[in-house]
């Protein structure tokens, strides 16, 4: 390639080259022109129905608008929180639970949030109403907002509050079925574990999250599971982890120093409750939980996101139990699916969507 020199007009001076020829950053898009290259980028890519933005104050549709300010201080800083509920046959599944958890991740991270309880979930429910979407993975954001490329929030010139619905995620590839499958999963050793107090602020800032599932993937896993100095495991790098003894007795790691999982806790009630009722445990315990006890077990669960419970079947090259997807993770499966496609329950874990 010809070496350039810049002109004083902005021009690039090459030997014999046009000014077609110039390097992107040479070139000074008029937003006309940055509007129609970025629909030509996102033409055809699925994924995001809608997005609702404060800033912006309305719904968009059109993937080519879904954007943040790049000098919100989520994007620059990594001080944003964020939460995710599922959507199921036109219903948000456990919407409340989740908003709940967000404005105590907010106060953890200190952030200004002018929006009650009432006004996040009617905006969420709004934007899923506008995406026309039945199904699908609604997150949301609060943020300090756009001001600044500081790192003092007090530059911010009004929080933000960003809403999208999404495609349902799936995991592996081709016809892998986690429940059929199960998971092959690794030790993560050599990533740091979050400190407690950013296990327990659902921050915007994943990298350790990340780093995690990548070095989960260098041994032959997915989402990793973290086990402590002393032996403990942990959790995983976006799910909590619980394992089911030879004699029917579940347990999960105490919430204290990780993430406060919801779909845990609705697993906790429904292994408390029917799966004992039923005989498929023997009891239910929340206590710390050994690595080497969990792979003499019958079954490890992993478990996040509303409605996935991931069996391991296999850890670190060794079978957990007999290989395969076991009973316990079978029923709790079930169950979940049941509820959430029945609506049945809880009228605080349905909000039925207003579509238009």
């Amino acid at each position: 390639m010809a070496l350039r020199t810049v002109s004083g007009n902005g021009d690039a001076a090459t030997s014999g080259e046009p000014n077609a020829s110039l390097r992107p950053a040479q070139r000074v898009l008029s937003a006309a022109e940055a509007v129609e290259r970025m629909a030509d980028k996102r033409r055809d890519k699925r994924g995001c129905y809608a997005m609702f933005s404060s800033y912006l104050g309305g719904v968009v549709t059109d993937p080519t608008v879904m954007t943040v300010p790049l000098d919100d201080h989520m994007v620059h800083r990594g001080h944003g929180v964020f939460d995710t509920c599922s959507l199921v046959n036109g219903r948000l599944y456990r919407l409340g639970i989740h908003i709940d958890r967000l404005l105590a991740s907010a106060v953890g991270a200190r952030l200004r949030v002018p929006w009650s309880q009432s006004e996040l979930m009617q905006m969420v429910a709004d934007t899923a109403a506008a995406s026309g979407a039945r199904d699908g993975i609604v997150r949301y954001w609060l943020t300090p907002g756009p001001g600044g490329f500081s790192f003092m929030p007090a530059e911010c010139e009004e929080p933000c509050f960003y809403c999208v619905v999404l495609d349902p995620m799936g995991f592996g590839a081709g016809s892998f079925d986690p429940m059929r499958d199960g998971f092959r999963e690794a030790t993560v050793r050599e990533t740091p574990q979050k400190p407690p107090l950013l296990a327990q602020i659902k921050s915007n800032n994943y990298l350790l999250n990340v780093l995690t599932h990548l070095e989960a993937a260098d041994g032959g896993g997915t989402f990793g599971i973290i086990v402590d100095d002393d032996g403990y495991i942990a959790e995983a790098c976006v799910l909590n982890v619980c394992s089911v003894s030879n004699d029917g007795v579940f347990v999960t790691p105490p919430f204290e120093g990780i993430l406060h999982g919801i779909t845990m806790r609705r697993l906790l009630d429904l292994a408390r409750g029917p799966l004992c009722d039923e005989g498929l445990l023997a009891s239910v315990e929340q206590r710390p939980l050994r690595a080497d006890e969990a792979r003499r077990g019958a079954e490890l669960i992993m478990s996040g996101g509303d409605t996935h419970v991931f069996p391991v079947v296999e850890w670190d090259g060794a079978p957990i139990g007999d290989g395969t997807v076991g009973p316990v993770a079978k029923r709790l499966h079930e169950l979940i699916e049941a509820e959430t496609a029945s609506g049945t329950g809880s009228s605080d874990d349905f909000i039925a969507v207003p579509y238009r």
